[in-house]
């Protein structure tokens, strides 16, 4: 057989074997290590925007106003501008909610971020980590709560 027919042959059936193993295998991979999530017991994280169903991002002025910390034994605490959060965490590998949910209701100043907020972290049932900050999701499409560690 002459090499251009081995080479008609072989380059095809090799791009196929190469094809099949490579991505496939690394989303495989990429799936399984995004759905292993260590637990946020003793983490500290600071608010770096919120992003609603239109797109819009609200991005507050101090981020260490808006301050979630899981506490042991599944206690939340935290702060939303001039009020104070406090509940319990329930996580299960990237599911996550808070119940009970609570936060006080001070009348922050103008721009405060406090009542979305809180709005939307009582309907939290989902987390993933993206280029190392906290991603917070809620089952109405577009709601993103990002946070950053302040540890």
């Amino acid at each position: 057989m002459s090499s251009f027919k081995l080479r008609n042959i072989f380059l095809p059936c090799l791009l196929v074997v190469v094809a099949a193993c490579g991505p496939a295998e690394q989303d495989a991979e990429s799936n399984n290590a995004a759905a292993q999530v260590e637990s946020l017991e003793g983490s500290n994280w600071q608010l770096v925007q919120l992003t609603v169903p239109s797109g819009f991002a609200f991005v507050p002025e101090d981020h260490s106003k808006y301050v979630l910390n899981f506490r042991s034994e599944s206690r939340l605490t935290g702060t939303s501008d001039c009020n104070s959060i406090s509940g319990s965490w329930l996580q299960a590998d990237t599911e996550l909610r808070f119940d009970p949910f609570v936060a006080t209701t001070s009348l922050c100043p103008p721009g405060s971020l406090h009542n979305n907020l809180a709005l939307y972290l009582r309907d939290v049932s989902a987390l993933s980590f993206r280029d190392g900050h906290m991603i917070l999701t809620t089952p109405t499409t577009g709601i993103e709560i990002e946070f950053e560690s302040r540890d």
